[in-house]
């Protein structure tokens, strides 16, 4: 697609390959008790939305994703680059990503570029992302906080990723990983509440290519 990356490259498409996403904090409801880890992750991913944050910092530098997840083939929102957005959606079976945009552009008239998906719970974040508690052996738990490493071998060598799950209440509320190379942290609010996802009023839909 011309002038924007692929959706698809925000997306964990393996263990230690961190391509994109990352965080900053909306806050969530609290819980007066938490459930255990596995509960809230198998909580948070059948909620029939959430909205999510996500930083990421790797060697080509820092974005910022904000996005809505509503189930069960909805994902929106934009994706932050310095001074600069492109706006994404998934619904259904397609896939639009608008333009480049400057930071606080009006959304009124944006044209968006259409092309078959993947899906969006293959390209939502927390469907990437959290179900690797699954495979966690060793968890140790700090108050709210589960943490666990796993490691793989690549072409590169042995390579370990640092994983923190934050719970509150029935729900994953924040998620970090770390590598030797990067960095991402996602955090999840709003479960239940989330705006549906839609493009924006007055948007101009052609084909890409």
């Amino acid at each position: 697609m011309s002038n924007g990356r692929n959706l698809t490259s925000y997306l964990l498409l393996g263990l230690l390959t961190v391509l994109a996403l990352g965080g900053a904090a909306l806050g969530i409801a609290q819980s007066p008790k938490n459930v255990p880890l596995q509960q809230a992750v198998t909580n948070t991913l059948g909620a029939a939305n959430y909205s999510e944050v996500l930083n990421e910092t790797t060697a080509q530098g820092k974005q910022t994703d904000y996005l809505v997840y509503q189930a069960p083939d909805r994902l929106g929102g934009y994706i932050q680059s310095g001074t600069k957005r492109t706006y994404v959606y998934v619904i259904g079976k397609w896939e639009y990503q608008s333009l480049t945009v400057a930071n606080g552009a009006s959304t009124a008239h944006l044209t968006f570029y259409r092309q078959a998906s993947q899906g969006a719970k293959a390209l939502d974040p927390a469907h990437g992302y959290l179900p690797y508690a699954k495979q966690a052996k060793n968890v140790t738990q700090s108050g709210d906080t589960y943490s666990f490493t796993l490691s793989e071998t690549t072409a590169q060598g042995k390579q370990t990723g640092k994983f923190e799950y934050t719970v509150s209440g029935p729900y994953v509320s924040e998620f970090n990983l770390s590598v030797a190379t990067a960095s991402v942290n996602l955090v999840i609010s709003q479960v239940g509440t989330s705006p549906p996802v839609k493009l924006p009023a007055g948007s101009k839909v052609v084909k890409a290519g």
